[in-house]
């Protein structure tokens, strides 16, 4: 399929039209589109009847008909009705970047959870449009289109509403109930306190690929995640318990973030996105090769707001530094870290900080362990870091350091307990 990108600039706009547009190229990329021309318009705000001007929808009626384009992808979230005349007038299917985004995200569900946020997000983005995507299937024949299945028209739109509100309520009803599990699960953790870390960043920077790079220096090679060149390779969340110099945490990898990223996706994807904000450390993963890096890290920091995450305490970890454009690079204001996967640079650095920001999972202990509890001490001497160990006449002094979480077994041979 082939696509004409079509944008905006106004005064107001926070990002460079350059860099929008060629985010919306490879958004197009991802969903399998091809991408044979590329245009925006400067104006003051949008044309409230058609997006652009007049003069812009005939010179893109001109290159539709040049370049044999199959589809036009408008680079904002368009409204019912600007959709319905920018179809009307150009006589082929037009598509918004929302909508785009919830096809990619509908491609990659690999989850249940993931599925039904997104199914939630396309019907709340759909409900609006109904008459408009009726039309244009007709017009366009059946499978082809933007809904991917048959309509009978127009006069199927009261019946289509009913049936969407039916699954929008049936949706909500089922993702209430994984919130519920997944809210007893960040409690348990929390109650086992293992404090969480949260991998953020825009699409493509890299945060799983430091998974992985986390996974293999704490010899967990075993619990690889995907990583692949490309915007929205993984939409789930993947939890990992880490164990580093005998401590343990929580590693998530999240999904990543684009501009204009559809609010009801983030509305939609609330179970996902939960553990961003019950984490107490967050690592930015920013591509520091990108040319548009600043936006990047605009991008991820307005999402983080719109999550009230950004008080989280926050390490900006400057990735594919091997490719880096700017030597001299660091986020003024802000802790930050060099650092590559490809040459494992400032891994112990990276896991360093993370300790130093979780608070301690570790306590300091004297324990007097009687030598019929030989298990005991087998245990304690495979988790713990051991500073000193004697011999006694009613068994075996240990002045250790271990996990909170294991530290409830031993408590009772705790000399300061027994002293107490």
């Amino acid at each position: 399929m082939k696509a004409i990108l079509v944008a905006i600039t106004t005064i107001y706009d926070k990002y460079d039209i350059d860099y929008s547009l060629a985010e919306l190229e490879n958004l197009a990329s991802a969903a399998g589109i091809e991408t044979v021309h590329k245009t925006f318009q400067k104006m003051k705000s949008p044309n409230s009847k058609t997006y652009v001007g007049k003069g812009k929808l005939a010179e893109i009626y001109l290159a539709i008909v040049a370049s044999c384009a199959d589809i036009v992808i408008f680079n904002d979230e368009l409204t019912p009705s600007q959709l319905r005349n920018a179809s009307e007038y150009l006589k082929t299917e037009c598509i918004d970047r929302s909508f785009l985004i919830l096809k990619i995200f509908e491609q990659r569900a690999s989850t249940k959870e993931a599925s039904l946020e997104i199914k939630l997000a396309k019907y709340l983005y759909l409900l609006p449009r109904i008459s408009f995507l009726r039309e244009q299937e007709s017009r366009i024949g059946g499978t082809s289109g933007a809904m991917s299945n048959k309509g009978a028209g127009e006069t199927q739109s009261e019946l289509d509403r009913r049936h969407i509100m039916s699954e929008i309520n049936h949706l909500r009803a089922e993702l209430a109930k994984l919130k519920q599990m997944k809210e007893a699960q960040i409690e348990k953790r929390k109650k086992n306190e293992i404090p969480i870390v949260a991998l953020v960043g825009y699409t493509n920077a890299g945060k799983s690929s430091t998974m992985n790079t986390i996974l293999n220096y704490t010899e967990r090679s075993d619990k690889q995640v995907l990583e692949k060149d490309q915007l929205f390779a993984t939409l789930s969340t993947v939890n990992r318990k880490i164990t580093y110099d005998k401590k343990e945490f929580i590693l998530v990898d999240t999904i990543g973030f684009v501009s204009k990223l559809p609010h009801n996706l983030i509305t939609s994807f609330y179970q996902t996105l939960a553990e961003i904000k019950n984490a107490d450390f967050i690592i930015h993963v920013v591509d520091s090769s990108s040319p548009y890096i600043n936006e990047q890290i605009h991008i991820v920091m307005d999402v983080l707001a719109s999550l009230k995450a950004d008080s989280i305490p926050t390490l900006y970890l400057l990735n594919k530094w091997d490719k880096t454009i700017d030597p001299n690079l660091s986020i003024l204001g802000y802790d930050s870290l060099r650092f590559s996967n490809y040459l494992n640079l400032n891994v112990d650095q990276l896991l360093n900080q993370i300790l130093s920001h979780v608070g301690p999972s570790t306590i300091r202990a004297k324990l007097l362990i009687p030598y019929k509890e030989g298990k005991l001490s087998h245990i304690l001497e495979e988790k713990s870091h051991i500073y000193q160990k004697e011999y006694q006449p009613y068994g075996t002094f240990y002045d250790v350091e271990l996990s909170v979480k294991d530290y409830h077994i031993f408590e009772q041979y705790d000399l300061e307990n027994m002293v107490n």
